[in-house]
């Protein structure tokens, strides 16, 4: 009975020896994939992923309408994720405005809620602040409004 034991005992711990080290190889060359994929990713989309009426689809639809360019991140990308993933994929991160760019309302800032923001800009006064397209903001989620916003934390500007 001893000797079973020291065996099972041995074998587990061979086992879990292993098992981590397989695991310590798939987490780097899962690591290693990502960085080369991240080197060839495109930096513009073909086509808007966003659900409608929500303010990543209207950012992303106005922008192509814009400059006929769609953003080319696509997988679960919150507004507040957008500003990660324009520096990811090589676009334009300001906090000055622009026509024409998205502006990106981190989560609580100038009334975001939870998810953060995405508007247009259309317009852009002498103050720098904003006048901007969007939708999913106020009563009816579906209406484009026109919300005057402003630079400051919290606040970035994407372009390609």
């Amino acid at each position: 009975m001893k000797i079973s034991l020291v065996a099972l005992f041995g074998l587990l711990f061979l086992g879990s020896s292993l098992g981590a080290n397989v695991g310590s190889a798939h987490a780097q060359s899962h690591v290693a994939s990502h960085a080369s994929a991240s080197a060839n990713m495109p930096s513009t989309g073909a086509y808007n992923w966003f659900p409608y009426p929500w303010c990543t689809w209207w950012a992303d639809e106005r922008y192509h309408e814009l400059h006929g360019v769609y953003v080319p991140w696509s997988t679960n990308a919150d507004a507040w994720e957008w500003t990660a993933d324009a520096h990811q994929f090589g676009w334009n991160v300001s906090s000055s405005a622009s026509v024409g760019a998205i502006i990106n309302l981190q989560p609580w800032v100038q009334g975001a809620y939870g998810s953060g923001h995405l508007a247009v800009v259309e317009q852009v006064y002498s103050d720098g602040s904003v006048l901007a397209s969007n939708t999913s903001w106020g009563y009816n989620p579906y209406q484009v409004t026109y919300v005057h916003f402003y630079p400051g934390p919290g606040v970035t500007f994407i372009s390609w």
